[in-house]
């Protein structure tokens, strides 16, 4: 879409939303990340994940062998293999509720595991994963407090959340959740002990992966300000 649609479409989108019914926003919501990722899959038929590696391990300050045998799960995940990097983990596993679609863009060709749900209802054993992630999806979700809620109870006592979330922004079509940076730490950490915190400021045309690798982080966002929130959790008892 055009930047200067863009700009005019966001105001018009936030003042008629109240009266748009449920069913029609998760249907454009559903129908905008495919146009998305439709268009990165392109002529080439191909989703680029080289870049995942990087933002678990050296971004979060964990090497490859921190992973071995633990169980993963990404939710949030999209279709292009944000796991497959991770052939030492115990289990791999994407959570999507755009699954079932993203098998048109190729991912039963991936190593991982991809299921077909939302975070809202994840499908899993309370305490049953090592490690839960979410990178540049919170912001996706339908009710962000059950979200979360749900993300720690399948995480193990002494697991890890590791998160990349846009912040300080209002609603969008695709992004329909407001979160403020304040608010989430304190919802965090009343679930555990945060690791790590660090803001980054959004730049480059909002390339959201390239502000995490070239941007300085700072301590917290300027107040109002949006940005990114790269952060660790450990889950308390």
């Amino acid at each position: 879409m055009h930047p200067t649609i863009k700009r005019v479409a966001k105001p018009i989108f936030r003042a008629v939303r109240p009266i748009i019914p449920a069913p029609l926003l998760l249907w454009f919501k559903g129908y905008s990340e495919m146009r998305f990722w439709k268009g990165l899959y392109g002529e080439e038929r191909k989703l680029d994940n080289d870049h995942y590696e990087y933002f678990y391990t050296e971004f979060f300050s964990l090497d490859k062998g921190w992973y071995k045998g633990k169980t993963l799960l990404d939710v949030g995940c999209g279709p292009a293999g944000s796991l497959e990097w991770a052939d030492m983990a115990g289990t791999r596993t994407g959570l999507d509720p755009l699954v079932d679609q993203y098998r048109t863009l190729g991912i039963d060709k991936h190593k991982m595991d991809y299921v077909c749900a939302p975070v809202e209802k994840i499908p899993f054993a309370s305490g049953s994963r090592d490690v839960v992630c979410s990178f540049n999806s919170l912001d996706h979700v339908d009710h962000l407090d059950t979200a979360i809620d749900e993300i720690f109870r399948v995480l193990k006592v002494g697991g890890s959340f590791l998160i990349i979330v846009e912040v300080n922004h209002k609603a969008r079509p695709t992004e329909p959740i407001e979160i403020w940076e304040d608010a989430l730490r304190q919802t965090l950490a009343r679930h555990g002990t945060i690791a790590s915190w660090r803001a980054f400021p959004i730049r480059y045309d909002h390339d959201i992966y390239r502000s995490l690798r070239e941007g300085a982080p700072i301590e917290r966002m300027p107040d109002g300000k949006e940005g990114l929130i790269a952060a660790r959790v450990i889950k308390g008892v």
